[in-house]
């Protein structure tokens, strides 16, 4: 930016309190949002985050699993991360989501750093962590429920952007070696072991590395570059070496394509109609989920009166830094361009690979800092009054807070992960059906993979149901919801099987047609959302209901 422009700018956020005490407030701030909604049992106990808390509990047992259970692309971090939590605050739901709160404060505290390390401004510092204290619903629900890694993902991506911003070099090029032999290994690390965590983070990683690459190359006078990039290289595999060391030892093809989508991909069409595909999610229904205009499980406009000045907020506010980059001084220009091109990365790895397919909202969860960053930075740097830039940001801020609102008032589903209407199960009922299932001795037997696993987490593995059966309708079913095949060697072991089904009438229908054609008798119970089959006069296993259970065809 030219000295014309900087002096004109003048912070809008009071010195009187240091910089770091704002980000202190805003921390805590963060930390309280949170707390209310978990107060109020906002957010439903899923599948997901009991398969999350099963393996804490497996590895504070002695396993040392690499992947979350099931697949091959995301690193078990996060669950050994909890097994530590559970170990100082006991085995609870509320231990897994303590840790997703002391992660997400992390973020905010690093995107308050980002900010500073960008700007060295501190109404930006404070302004974007304010933006990141009360998010919309879409980072509000994926940083305070755990699927596996976003947490982690969103800290490391935010450490490796501060890393290699931090590797200045002065106009002759000048840095004291140890410094940049510290940033390069710290670079390294964090790469691999996000790498290794959840692939997601690559979106800012390999462009951090990009800027560290090229930052250093700009040293290469005065400093040893070669060893520093080899570095970087040497402790990328340091941090990913669970992953490394799994494809050594069964084959790296799996997650190599899992990490491209190969485990959520069911689309048939060619490459150009799935990429027009993805494109058309990503501007339609991912950017209302980024923005807080939906919530990120279903189509439902939140906060209709200030929705059109929320479209006109952040489209004036991506035009206005369109400008300002241009006005800016070369050294702030380039560190906007590693933010910049994270956001690229992301956009790139979303519209060209299969996880297109899913526009639900947890994949654009990195957008969330480099949003929050640029409108800070924008905001303070319009020709208005203080008055009106504060009401730029609090409107903003006030709009996120209603969509929470809306979102956490519909319960069920309440803030869920889960955006298919039929996996809305209202986890109220869990505790009476378990009291339920054990004072009839049915410990065992098949239900879903939504049934499964909070069931079992919840009765600490004394209830164990195998995922066997279709969630979906049409009765279609996939073996990845068998993620622990132990629990289905037990179950077909058992003496006596009990099925549990969840709104589907076309397989409350099959399980019925086929137990009178085995001539089976059983009775039946509904308790809240689950309806259970029980009391079979003999053990039956889904492969004796094969004909019943074939997938229905769409045209039916």
């Amino acid at each position: 930016m030219n000295n014309s422009t900087r002096s004109t700018e003048k912070n809008i956020i009071s010195d009187n309190i240091p910089v770091w005490g704002w980000v202190l407030l805003m921390a805590m701030l963060g930390i309280l949002w949170k707390i209310i909604w978990l107060a109020n049992q906002a957010f439903p106990f899923n599948s997901d985050e009991a398969i999350t808390g099963l393996m804490a509990r497996h590895i504070l047992q002695g396993e040392r699993p690499v992947f979350f259970y099931g697949q091959a692309y995301m690193g078990s971090l996060d669950a050994f991360l909890v097994a530590g939590l559970f170990r100082l605050l006991g085995d609870s739901i509320l231990s897994i989501r303590i840790l997703q709160m002391i992660l997400y404060t992390c973020t905010i505290i690093s995107t308050a750093a980002l900010g500073w390390k960008l700007t060295h401004r501190r109404d930006v510092t404070v302004i974007s962590s304010f933006l990141m204290a009360i998010p919309v619903v879409n980072v509000t629900l994926y940083t305070t429920v755990s699927l596996g890694g976003y947490g982690e993902a969103l800290v490391l991506s935010n450490a490796a952007c501060l890393c290699a911003l931090s590797m200045d070099v002065d106009k002759k090029g000048e840095m004291p070696i140890h410094r940049l032999i510290i940033l390069s290994i710290l670079l390294g690390l964090i790469t691999g072991l996000g790498f290794w965590s959840f692939g997601l983070s690559l979106v800012a990683t390999v462009p951090a590395c990009l800027y560290g690459f090229l930052t250093i190359l700009k040293a290469r006078k005065k400093n040893n570059w070669i060893f520093s990039i080899a570095l970087i290289i040497i402790f990328f595999f340091i941090g990913s070496f669970p992953w490394w060391q799994a494809g050594f030892q069964s084959g790296s093809s799996l997650q190599i394509s899992e990490m491209f989508g190969s485990a959520v991909s069911i689309e048939k069409d060619p490459w150009i109609v799935r990429t027009g595909n993805h494109l058309f999610n990503f501007l339609f229904l991912g950017l209302p989920a980024i923005f807080g205009l939906r919530p990120p499980w279903e189509i439902r406009w939140l906060g209709l009166p200030l929705l059109p000045f929320i479209l006109v907020i952040w489209g004036g506010a991506f035009w206005f830094f369109g400008k300002l980059l241009k006005t800016m001084e070369a050294g702030e220009r380039q560190k906007w361009y590693l933010i910049l091109a994270s956001v690229g990365f992301l956009a790139a790895g979303f519209i060209f690979t299969a996880f297109g397919l899913d526009p639900s909202g947890r994949y654009f969860l990195p957008l969330a800092v480099p949003f929050s960053l640029i409108f800070a930075r924008t905001v303070v740097s319009l020709p208005v009054k203080k008055t009106i830039q504060f009401a730029l940001v609090a409107i903003l801020v006030v709009y996120a807070g209603v969509g929470t609102i809306q979102s956490a008032l519909k319960n069920p589903p309440g803030i869920t992960t889960q955006f298919d209407s039929v996996t809305w199960i209202n986890h109220q009922y869990d505790e009476k059906l378990i009291e339920f299932l054990k004072d009839k001795g049915e410990v065992f037997g098949y239900s879903n993979y939504w049934v499964t696993y909070p069931l079992a987490y919840k009765s600490r593995e004394e209830i164990l149901y195998s995922p066997s059966l279709p969630y979906h309708n049409d009765l279609r079913y996939t073996s990845r919801d068998n993620r622990l095949p132990e629990y289905t060697r037990q179950v077909e072991r058992a003496s006596r099987t009990a099925y549990i089904t969840t709104f589907n009438p076309p397989l409350d229908m099959a399980l019925k047609t086929g137990f009178s054609r085995l001539g089976v008798n059983w009775r039946e119970e509904t308790i809240g959302d689950y309806h259970i089959y029980f009391d079979l006069s003999r053990p039956v296993h889904p492969s004796e209901l094969i004909g019943e259970l074939t997938p229905i065809p769409p045209s039916q």
